[in-house]
Formats: structure tokens, C-alpha cells, sequence
């Protein structure tokens, strides 16, 4: 038998870092054509073509369409750091600014350039059409609030928000439009154009008996919050409903609930196809301030006034885009999300959506009521419910640890890590969300290290920053936002000085990716190392911390660093005995 010879395989030659970027940006920008076209956009595929508008000529990359909202985009890889970042958004805004003032003859260039969407481009009076510049970078920009007033005309959709949208659209297709009208801020009267009906759109609900909520005793009952307990269809709940994630685009401090799990969606979303039925189990909801109630003569009434089993008592709630804050049931919601395709579970589950009926009990807040106030006891209702659930993962714990009690140790741990991430120190470095793969992860830090330098009750053998602090300490523990800002602050400072001379003394190994330096093990020692020697030295400037590692050297490669996740003292005895001059019997008492 003749033995047949292999032939051998084209070797692959490397690519170039033209042909490298040129992949780098064709995906880029499928990605954002898939985030709005899957978000229920539609797709105008202008590519780059220059139309001369106004006073100057305008590239637009991409378009996307929803009515009268239009969406005109520029997506850039230009690095944010580079010498001509700025002039290029300094021409776009302008350019963008040429469009707003020129709608009329942005829609004549439309027109000739996609004929067959003539009517479409037309469809509404130009003054009644919505333009929204978004710039959006490949690398997060960096741009202070006096930059961002010079770019009136654009929005900038930053790559931890850009991935949040790619995660939703997802998970819930069209119906995550909704979440990018939030971010750009668009209300219901936005949209379309108004009429009387929409203006006047509300959901009435009988209710059942209101009373305060019993559920989570501790900060609930004290606060008269009211409850009630109503059906609403799937349909007007994904049509009013948002939810405080908080891996999406806000700065806000009190956002607590995780992503949606895209497995846990279809599979619900399959249950409702085969069974046809809602779910037993009720949907927990924070409603608006702008609820109200009615009893059986069509009467309005308070809802304090409402104090026995009165019959045919509603509820009114305008039909508004992005009202209800869902508090707990987000994935039986959205399961019912509008797809856009039309194969046969959709048609299917477009009938369920006005069909079935979701049990909702919402909580009603006193209008004077903060939103700090609000926050902390939706995030325990939160807790209390999933407790027994899916485990909650690290970093949402820390979250609603903040809320629930920022001044806890972990809480100011954490407040202290987010504010060292925005420092040149640490800029961007630490995982601060789940959409950002990659960067330092924060929960380790918290909990095992960080939380007893900043504790404001440290424990009777050891010191923690708060000792060295000359704030006013009664404000802080009355929670005065500024005394609290000033103190966590000052954490930050010092850790700040501290790092700044670590990093120049081992800046080699710093920079190196390759090297334990920058592991947990490497800083949870350091932060220990810094809160034992408190003892001693208290705090000190760069120069005091510099002198001190100038005489310590010490070999973070990944083949000679010993230290693992359970020896973060061990390796914070070894910092001090070497740069802190630390004798075995200090070692020992501290």
C-alpha cells in the first residue's frame, strides 16, 4: 500500500500593524452597529461619506435611526493621550454643530445618497427631528467638566458603557433601546410626535391594602415607606421600567444590582413560550414620586388616608419611559423583551407581553425622602430577597455595603480604592466593574488589607488612618458629606505618597506586567506593611517613604516571588523588617 505523504501547511506569515489595525477597527465598529442595530435602531450605513453642510464638510462613520431620533456617530481609535486627540474633538463638535444648525440640508444630502429611504428621512418636520452627536473612543477619554463644556455637540459613550450596551442589547435585543434613551436622557414627549393621548397615557391597577413594609424591619419601618401590591402587564413594565445596575454608564455611588444573566433570560423566555403563564412570585418595584390613588368614586386620595380594606381603590401611574425602579425580579421582566425578529417565540410571547399580568408590589416613598435615604433600603430589600438566591458576587456585596453603611470599614475601603483609580497613581487600575476585564480586582484588597487602615473604629491594639486625621470627627460619624469626603480624601493621600515612592523605587518591575508587583498579594502586603507601621512612624511625604525603600531591594518576577493569597502579613513582616528597619520583637507587637 503506496504511503501517502503529508503535505506540509502554509506557514502563516505575522501581520503587519497596518493589517493589525485594520482588524482592530473593523471590529470596533461592527461592534457598535450591533449594539444599536440589536437595541431596535435602524442602520443607515453612511460609511464615512463627506457631505459639505453649513460652513464646513462633515464625515459621519455611522447613523442610526429610531423615528425622529437620530444618532450620528464617530468612532475613533486615536489615542486619548495623543498630542492631536483634542483637535480632533474640537473638529467633530464643530462638525456635529454644522448638522444640528442644518437639519434641511443633512436631510437633502440622506436623501440623495439613500433614495429609497426618502420617506423615511421625511417623515418628520425637521425641527421636530432629535440629532445626538456620540463620539465614541476605542480608549476611555479623560476629559475634565471645563473640557466637556466645549463639546456642546457631542456625547461621549466611553468603552465601559459601550460594552454595558453590547451586554444588554444582548440579553434583551429592542427592548434595550430604552437604556440608551436613558443615557442620552430622551423622555416619552421626545419621541414621535406628541398628541393628546400620549400626553395623558397612564396605567390604572385596583390595589391591595397598603401598610408599611414588614420585610426588612431595621430601616423600612421607620421611614413610612407605604407598600402596595397591584397587576401589571408585561408589556407597560418593560415599556416604564429601568434598574440601577451597577456596571452601566453612572458615576452614581448607589447603584447596586448586577448584570443580567443572558442564560437565566432564555430560560425563563422558554418557560413563557411553553407554558404561557406568568409567574406566581411578585415583582418588587420602587414607584415614582408622580404615583397617585384613587378610591372607588374616582376620587383621589392619599395613600396614608387608605387605612382599611376599602373596595375598588387604583392606582395611577403615567405611562413614562424609565419611571419604575425595579428593585428585584429584572430577569422574569425582560424576558418578555421585544426581539425584532419575526420567528415564532416572538410572535408568540408579542400576544404574552399584553396578555399576562405580573403580580408588583411597589413601594411608595415619602416625597421628601433623599435618594441616599431611597437607595439604602432598596438595596437590603435587595439583599434580604437574594441572600438565599444565586450568591451575590464580591464586588455587588461591597457595593450595597456602601450604601447600606458608608461608614463601615469596608465601605470606606471601598470609597477610598475608587478614589485612588482616578489618581495618576492608580489611574484606571482597579476593577471597578465586571465589564472591565483585566485590571486590579478590588475585593480582596477591601476585605483582607485596606479596611483596617481606614477604619474609624480601630480596634484597641492597632492604629488606622482616622488617628492622624485633624477633620472634624462628630461630622464625620453624622455622615456631613463633606467631612466625609475630606476624610476619604486623606486615605487616599497618604496611600498615594506611600505607592508614589514604591513605584519610583521598583519602577522597572512596576511597569512590567509580568511581575507580581502589582498582584493582590504584592499590594494587600504593602497596605499592611503601612497600616502596622502607623505604630511607629505615623504618617510621613514622599520623601520619608522614598528614603525608605531606596535601601530595600526585592525580586517580584514571577518565578522568584514566594508569597501567596494567605500570607499577606508574612509578606508585609518581610517590607517592614526591610525598608522600616523593623526589629522581630516589633514585628511580633504589631
Amino acid at each position: 500500500m503506496a504511503i501517502q505523504k503529508k503535505t506540509k501547511k502554509a506557514t502563516r506569515r505575522p501581520l503587519t500593524q497596518k493589517q493589525i489595525d485594520a482588524r482592530r477597527k473593523s471590529y470596533f465598529k461592527k461592534k457598535i452597529v450591533n449594539v444599536f442595530s440589536s437595541s431596535g435602531f435602524e442602520y443607515i450605513p453612511i460609511n464615512n461619506n463627506h457631505m459639505h453642510i453649513g460652513r464646513r464638510t462633515v464625515e459621519i462613520d455611522a447613523m442610526f435611526m429610531y423615528e425622529n431620533i437620530w444618532l450620528i456617530c464617530e468612532d475613533t481609535l486615536t489615542n486619548p493621550s495623543g498630542e492631536h486627540f483634542k483637535e480632533h474633538v474640537r473638529t467633530k463638535n464643530e462638525a456635529f454643530g454644522e448638522v444640528q444648525n442644518n437639519k434641511e440640508e443633512f436631510i437633502e444630502h440622506l436623501v440623495k445618497l439613500f433614495p429609497d429611504r426618502q420617506s423615511k428621512f421625511k417623515k418628520y418636520d425637521p425641527d421636530s427631528i432629535r440629532i445626538f452627536g456620540l463620539y465614541i473612543p476605542f480608549e476611555k477619554v479623560n476629559l475634565s467638566e471645563d473640557d466637556s463644556s466645549l463639546y456642546e455637540n457631542l456625547i461621549f459613550v466611553q468603552p465601559k458603557t459601550l460594552n454595558y450596551f453590547a451586554w444588554i442589547s444582548q440579553c434583551i435585543r429592542h427592548s434595550a433601546r430604552n437604556e440608551v434613551f436613558r443615557f442620552l436622557n430622551i423622555k416619552d414627549k421626545d419621541i414621535g410626535l406628541p398628541t393628546s393621548s400620549s400626553e395623558s397615557a397612564k396605567i390604572t391597577a385596583p390595589i391591595i391594602y397598603p401598610r408599611h413594609f414588614v420585610g426588612s424591619r431595621s430601616q423600612v419601618t421607620k421611614s413610612k415607606v407605604r407598600v402596595v401590591s397591584f397587576m401589571m402587564s408585561a408589556e407597560d413594565l418593560l415599556k416604564t421600567c429601568y434598574v440601577l445596575r451597577k456596571d452601566n454608564w453612572e458615576e452614581s455611588a448607589w447603584l447596586y444590582q448586577r448584570l443580567m444573566d443572558k442564560k437565566k433570560i432564555k430560560g425563563i423566555r422558554d418557560f413563557i413560550e411553553k407554558k404561557g403563564e406568568a409567574f406566581y412570585n411578585n415583582i418588587i418595584v420602587a414607584l415614582p414620586d408622580n404615583v397617585s390613588f384613587e378610591d372607588g368614586s374616582s376620587h383621589s386620595v392619599d395613600i396614608d388616608h387608605i387605612t382599611s380594606l376599602e373596595p375598588n381603590c387604583k392606582l395611577i401611574l403615567p405611562k413614562e419611559m424609565n419611571s419604575i425602579c425595579v428593585i428585584d425580579g429584572q430577569h422574569r421582566i425582560f424576558a418578555h423583551y421585544e426581539s425584532g425578529t419575526n420567528n415564532k417565540q416572538e410572535q408568540e410571547i408579542s400576544e404574552l407581553r399584553k396578555q399576562l399580568h405580573l403580580l408588583v408590589t411597589g413601594l411608595v416613598f415619602p416625597k421628601d425622602m433623599t435618594k441616599l435615604e431611597r437607595a439604602k433600603i432598596q438595596s437590603e430589600i435587595f439583599l434580604d430577597i437574594n441572600s438565599n438566591a444565586k450568591p451575590v458576587q464580591p464586588n455587588v456585596l461591597l457595593h450595597i455595603q456602601k450604601i447600606k453603611d458608608p461608614l463601615s470599614d469596608m465601605s470606606l475601603a471601598q470609597f477610598v480604592i475608587e478614589e485612588l483609580n482616578k489618581q495618576q497613581i492608580f489611574k484606571d487600575m482597579f476593577e471597578l466593574s465586571s465589564l472591565e476585564n483585566g485590571r486590579i480586582k478590588t475585593a480582596s484588597i477591601v476585605k483582607f488589607a485596606l479596611r483596617y487602615l481606614v477604619t474609624v473604629k480601630p480596634s484597641e491594639e492597632r492604629k488606622s488612618l482616622i488617628a492622624f486625621w485633624d477633620g472634624d470627627r462628630t461630622a464625620l460619624t453624622n455622615m456631613d458629606d463633606t467631612a466625609f469626603k475630606n476624610y476619604v480624601d486623606f486615605c487616599a493621600r497618604c496611600l498615594r505618597e506611600y505607592f508614589c515612592a514604591i513605584k519610583k523605587n521598583f519602577k522597572q518591575q512596576w511597569e512590567d506586567p509580568n511581575s507580581k508587583m502589582l498582584s493582590v498579594i504584592s499590594l494587600n502586603g504593602f497596605i499592611i506593611a503601612y497600616t502596622r507601621q502607623l505604630s511607629k512612624y505615623g504618617t510621613n511625604n514622599f520623601d520619608f517613604y522614598d528614603e525608605k525603600f531606596a535601601k530595600w531591594e526585592y525580586d517580584f518576577s514571577k518565578e522568584n516571588f514566594q508569597y501567596t493569597s494567605s500570607q499577606y502579613r508574612m509578606f508585609s513582616s518581610e517590607i517592614l523588617k526591610g525598608a522600616f528597619d523593623f526589629s522581630d520583637e516589633e514585628l511580633e507587637t504589631t
